[in-house]
């Protein structure tokens, strides 16, 4: 299997920074763009590390949670616990949004060449120029939280 860890990094990177930045554009609070960025960094590391390691600890619910409070309260600086539960709510609230329409999408156009197998969505790209008619793949990840 071949995992090409930058793109992972750069689409959960991209990925969670859009949905940050829709989170804090709807709960209309100030949008600090050094603040968001080092929170989508953080994201993106954890998605590669959750993709390639074989601990469960990293499929762990409570440890997701902890990440993305953590995730939010670094992109926004809540002042109070009121703040920080309402903008994780709209985070989660965008992530599943976000993910639902990019299922929804994949499915009402179903392309050939991707394939959906357990965490991840495969993508396969014909070597044209290899004559034993083998496939390379790309593997996308899209464990945004």
């Amino acid at each position: 299997m071949t995992i090409y860890i930058d793109i992972i990094l750069l689409e959960n990177l991209f990925m969670n920074y859009i949905i940050l930045f829709a989170t804090g554009t709807i709960v209309k609070t100030p949008i600090k763009i050094i603040r968001t960025f080092i929170s989508s960094t953080i994201g993106s590391i954890y998605a590669i590390i959750s993709y390639v390691s074989t601990m469960e600890i990293y499929s762990n619910i409570i440890l997701k949670v902890i990440l993305s409070v953590t995730m939010v309260y670094i992109a926004f600086d809540s002042k109070t616990i009121k703040q920080l539960f309402k903008q994780l709510i709209i985070f989660y609230l965008t992530s599943f949004t976000f993910g639902g329409v990019a299922f929804a999408f994949l499915y009402f156009v179903s392309p050939e060449n991707i394939l959906m197998e357990k965490r991840s969505i495969n993508r396969n790209i014909s070597n044209k120029n290899n004559f034993n008619s083998r496939y390379s793949r790309i593997y996308y990840n899209y464990n945004s939280i």
